[in-house]
């Protein structure tokens, strides 16, 4: 994705319409053209985007369903499908938890929090975590640009208003698509009233197949 300008700021891009094109190729598959992210020099526009992190946008995929519906345990299921395919995948999770900024209390990080840090950051190896502090409701549209220059693709499991293009999941009892904007697809085992495809629980790899080359081609 080229900003508008190679100087900041950057042109606004909305995650729904995200930077990534399909191609043809020999074999006749599709691949996609990546957003370079953090660390990645290969042009001057992706330079530019280095320095301007919020000008690289990476798809962005929600994942929507009542409580208990299964969205966590298709999301696990999808992405070793989706990293199979060459995609760094991030994943970013909407909680209604009230306690959420209480879990780590009396650790270090909240302590640094309640001194007066606004993003505090734990290394170990293998792994860096990073919680920041936000007042109210974290838009998405900012939550996302939190994560972006990290993947190819982020996966949102809520935000069911939003913008983004939709894998729904049904609970057991549901027999109707729900009425949430931009749905692209549903799952459930069984029978579903409505026009979009429908996969089942166990069918991620045909899923992700499937949303690999949506997203390719939109």
């Amino acid at each position: 994705m080229r900003c508008g300008s190679i100087n900041p700021p950057c042109a606004t891009v909305p995650v729904s319409a995200a930077p990534f094109t399909s191609t043809g190729t020999s074999s006749g598959k599709r691949s996609w053209k990546k957003p370079p992210r953090r660390g990645m020099t290969s042009t001057p526009e992706s330079s530019a985007l280095q320095s301007n992190p919020s000008c690289a946008s990476p798809r962005a995929l929600g994942v929507v369903g009542f409580a208990n519906s299964g969205k966590t345990g298709l999301i696990c299921g999808l992405l070793p499908h989706l990293s199979a395919r060459g995609l760094q995948v991030a994943v970013l999770k909407h909680s209604h938890h009230p306690d959420l900024d209480r879990m780590d209390e009396g650790k270090d990080t909240w302590r640094y929090r309640q001194a007066g840090a606004n993003a505090v950051a734990v290394a170990a190896p293998g792994l860096v975590q990073v919680t920041r502090s936000f007042p109210g409701e974290p838009p998405l549209q900012q939550a996302l640009a939190m994560l972006a220059g990290q993947a190819d693709l982020i996966v949102v499991e809520g935000y069911k208003t939003g913008p983004l293009p939709k894998v729904a999941v049904l609970g057991p009892e549901e027999r109707e698509a729900p009425d949430y904007p931009n749905l692209i697809a549903l799952v459930s085992d069984r029978p579903v009233n409505s026009p979009l495809p429908v996969f089942a629980h166990h069918q991620v790899d045909e899923l992700a197949a499937w949303l690999y080359d949506y997203l390719g081609r939109n």
